[in-house]
């Protein structure tokens, strides 16, 4: 089976950051039409996370990393982790408040959204490292 996990990574990325660009536009512009889309563009980047999380795992069993790239890997995956965290603690908290933002909550809602979006930011450096400075994933084909 192919790898998918560097297919899947860049839409979260891109989802989650939208969202906090609009749920920011939506606060300080005072309309929900930006809350709306800021709702399911985390929606869909949260759902995207889980997937890029599952595929992960999945090729961290079965991807050849160098003895050197390993401190790389496991800082990836805590960086993951508190992501995939922080996501599901907001997206189960904003169902729970009716798919909007926590009522009189919205700089704790922020504070915790951007912990996410900079856990992911600094989560897909790792894995760019990995692959680019110590060739996780990669399969090196001989010169003819």
């Amino acid at each position: 089976m192919p790898n998918l996990h560097p297919f899947l990574t860049h839409f979260p990325i891109a989802l989650l950051s939208l969202s906090i660009v609009c749920e920011c536009a939506g606060i300080l512009l005072k309309r929900d039409e930006f809350s709306r889309v800021g709702w399911w563009t985390q929606l869909a980047g949260t759902i995207g996370l889980a997937a890029a999380a599952g595929t992960g795992i999945l090729a961290g069993q079965s991807v050849v990393i160098a003895p050197a790239g390993r401190e790389y890997l496991d800082m990836h995956q805590e960086l993951a982790f508190v992501a995939a965290t922080a996501f599901a603690i907001l997206l189960f908290w904003r169902i729970a408040s009716g798919t909007k933002r926590p009522p009189g909550r919205d700089m704790l809602f922020l504070v915790i959204f951007t912990g996410g979006v900079l856990a992911i930011w600094a989560g897909a450096w790792y894995g760019g490292e990995m692959v680019y400075r110590f060739g996780a994933g990669v399969q090196v084909f001989p010169l003819p």
